[in-house]
Parts: structure tokens; C-alpha cells; sequence
């Protein structure tokens, strides 16, 4: 959690019980969690199933968990920002976002997100300083944030109850008077594992040992065919955004944005992805079909099927670390099937793809030792996850 701008938002423990391998061979529509391993440097590969945990953890304690979202002055830096705190951490940084602008590197993270990080951190990737161990880093207590302009909110933050004291890690705070939740990730991706694997479900402990990690990787990066029960469903809901989170000045970068519809209504091949607001962006691209209409679907979307938009943006000049953020929306003739957040940090001097949580964080919480007391798969390694079926890919048009 080095002080960077804003960003676009077990791995000691070997399985005694079932070995794995590093990668495993995915349709391109619905990847693993182990599949991004060596091929991503963003956690919001696995922004579906993070959200899905979110949401489980909600289910369970509606106060321990609720999402926040972006407004003029609260604004996010990665598309691999998970936006959900607390219900009195959320309170108190909306109230600071109330006079300041506040820009949030990250916030509540996932086992599933902390998996990534902590591969990519073992083998020298990203750019990831330090990470912390699943199950044992801060922000999945529900109430960590790192903020790229901290330096700027120390006061106005700590008038809210939001603590600045972890030593080396400026970007940090916690509000210490909401419950640390570290385990309940856990614990909500085991009951949705169980949900979809009756035949092979695992113990619902919060513990992080090898058969919850045999099964996070073998789980669907988009998230699960059966979800939260308690949560409303989202027409438009992202799964999946493969893109990096730092750009470097005047610079085109490919975004592929899963979407999948889970609505009740068929968006027709005529639906474009236009800019929610506004004209015009920081981040067009000569590819867009116009100033305001980036692309068009040109194929129909079932509900609960799933579509690729691949689109193009290019990266406004720069003479420090500047963050854009832009809503869009799936839009018919005016009629609106849901909205999709793009956001990315503008980095000059970046040398490397780097995810937007370099330093992710360090291990302050004891390590759970969860071991092969869960139920389900014995000593057998799983097979590997199979698709069930294949979602449509929509190409950009390219005007070169």
C-alpha cells in the first residue's frame, strides 16, 4: 500500500490433503481463480466472486458489510476496488467525502482477491511489495482503507474515527471502532462453494486450510451459477474486467468487461455502451463510435447469459499520478439495462504492468491453520472445474 495516485480499482501452506496445479485450462468466457495466477496483475479478474462473497457476508449481518458508492468527491482508483466497508466505517468516510475528496485505493478485499495478491507477491510479480497471507490481512476485516491522497486527509479522517498508525504504510487506516470481520470471507465463499457443491462441500468454519484453498482455486473467477439468496438481483452485473490498473500518459489500454445479464428482459444487439453523463471523457479513443457511444453489442444477451466488451481507451496527459473515473451505462433508445464503473490511475514513468495495490499489505493478524478437518473431498485433488457453457464476445470496432 505504497502512497501511489489513484488506480483504474495458503500460499505457505502446501496441501497435504490434494495437490494442484499452478494453472488450469479455462473457456475463455468463465476462468478459475488459479487461471489468473500467472496472466493477471488486477484482482478484478475475480470481481464477480468477490462480489458474491460481499454479498454473502451481508446475507449473514447486514451491518457488518454494505457497499458504498462513488460520488464527486468520493471517488475509486481501481476497477479492483471493492467498494464495501462497515455500516459505521461507510458513515464515517462518507462524512469526510462530504468536504474533501477522498480517492480509495482499496477497501474491504476478499480471500479470493488476497489470494492473487499473495501468489503474485511470492513470485516477484505486479509490483507487489508485500501481502499478507488469505485469511490474515485487514482489509478483509471490513474496515482498512488505503487512500491514494492521504497525506491531504489525515486530520479530516481521524476526526471520524479513522485511525493512521500502522508504521511504513502511510496510505493505511482503520476505524477501529467497527468489528474486525477477518474469517467471515471465509466463511461466506465455503457456504457458496456448498451452495453449488452439494455432493462435495467442505466445512462452513471461516478457517483458511488446503480444502478451502483446493476449492477457491478451482472456483469460478465470475462467481458462482447459485449466488446470495438474500440479495436482489443487478440487470447489468460486471463479473469480470481484465485491463490493468495503471497507465502510463497518452497511452491506449484494452479493457475486456464481462457483463452478465440478470435481468428479465433480452438486451437487443442494438444496445450501445454510451457515457452515463456528459458528452465527452478524459478517455476517448478513436475507436468509439462517437464522442459519447464507445460500442455497440451487435448480439443479443439472453438473461443469465453472459457478453465480452472489449473497448479501447486512451489515457489523458499527465504530469503526476492523476485518477479518472467514468460511468457508462447499457442503454437501448433511452432504455437503460445497468451501468458499468471504468476507472484506472494515469502513472507517468511506470515501467511495468503493476496491480493498483503494490503494497498490499503486511500480515497483522495471526495465521488461521485450518487443516484437513473439512468434509468433502478427502485426500483426492479435485478435478478441475468445468464450464458449463460459453458467453458471447463482442469485438470493438477499430479505427486505426
Amino acid at each position: 500500500m505504497r502512497p501511489w495516485g489513484t488506480a483504474i480499482a495458503v500460499a505457505f501452506v502446501l496441501s497435504a490433503c490434494a495437490a494442484e496445479p499452478e494453472s488450469l485450462s479455462v473457456i475463455e468466457s468463465e476462468s478459475t481463480v488459479a487461471s489468473h495466477v500467472n496472466t493477471a496483475c488486477s484482482t478484478s479478474v475475480v470481481i464477480g466472486l468477490s462480489k458474491q462473497i460481499a454479498d454473502e457476508i451481508s446475507c449473514v449481518n447486514p451491518t457488518g458489510l454494505v457497499r458504498f458508492a462513488p460520488t464527486g468527491n468520493l471517488k475509486v482508483t481501481s476497477n479492483a476496488v471493492l467498494p464495501y466497508l462497515s455500516a459505521s466505517g461507510k458513515s464515517a468516510l462518507e462524512k469526510v467525502a462530504q468536504t474533501r475528496v477522498v480517492q480509495v485505493n482499496s477497501a474491504f478485499r476478499t480471500v479470493v482477491q488476497q489470494y492473487l495478491l499473495y501468489q503474485w507477491y511470492r513470485a516477484g510479480r505486479c509490483g507487489i511489495t508485500a501481502a499478507a497471507q488469505p485469511g490474515a490481512s485487514n482489509h478483509e476485516s471490513g474496515r482498512a482503507l488505503d487512500l491514494a491522497n492521504y497525506s491531504q486527509l489525515i486530520s479530516a479522517m481521524g476526526a471520524q474515527g479513522w485511525s493512521h498508525d500502522i508504521p511504513g504504510d502511510p496510505v493505511h487506516f482503520d476505524h477501529r471502532a467497527s468489528p474486525d470481520i477477518r474469517g467471515r470471507d471465509i466463511a461466506a465463499f465455503q457456504r457458496l462453494w456448498n451452495r453449488n457443491h452439494p455432493n462435495d462441500t467442505i466445512a462452513a468454519d471461516g478457517v483458511y486450510g488446503p480444502q478451502t484453498e483446493n476449492r477457491l482455486r478451482q472456483a469460478p473467477a465470475e462467481g458462482f451459477p447459485l449466488g446470495p439468496t438474500c440479495i436482489g438481483t443487478r440487470d447489468a452485473d460486471v463479473v469480470r474486467i481484465v485491463g490493468p490498473d495503471r497507465a502510463l500518459p497518452e497511452t491506449r489500454v484494452h479493457y475486456a468487461i464481462t457483463v452478465k445479464n440478470t435481468g428479465t428482459t433480452t438486451w437487443p444487439a442494438t444496445t450501445t455502451l454510451r457515457l452515463a453523463a456528459g458528452t465527452s471523457s478524459p478517455l476517448h479513443d478513436a475507436s468509439w463510435l462517437s464522442a459519447s457511444v464507445i460500442t455497440k453489442l451487435d448480439a443479443s444477451v439472453a438473461p443469465t447469459k453472459t457478453i465480452v466488451i472489449d473497448l479501447d481507451v486512451m489515457t489523458p496527459a499527465a504530469s503526476e499520478e492523476l485518477p479518472v473515473f467514468e460511468e457508462l451505462v447499457l442503454d437501448d433508445a433511452g432504455k437503460k439495462f445497468g451501468e458499468i464503473q471504468i476507472a484506472l490511475t494515469v502513472a507517468p514513468g511506470l515501467v511495468d504492468e503493476e496491480s493498483g495495490e503494490g503494497h498490499a499489505d503486511s500480515d497483522d493478524h495471526d495465521e488461521a491453520s485450518g487443516g484437513c478437518s473439512s468434509g468433502g473431498g478427502g485426500s483426492a485433488a479435485l478435478s478441475a472445474f468445468l464450464v458449463a457453457a460459453m458467453g458471447l464476445r463482442v469485438r470493438r470496432r477499430r479505427s486505426r
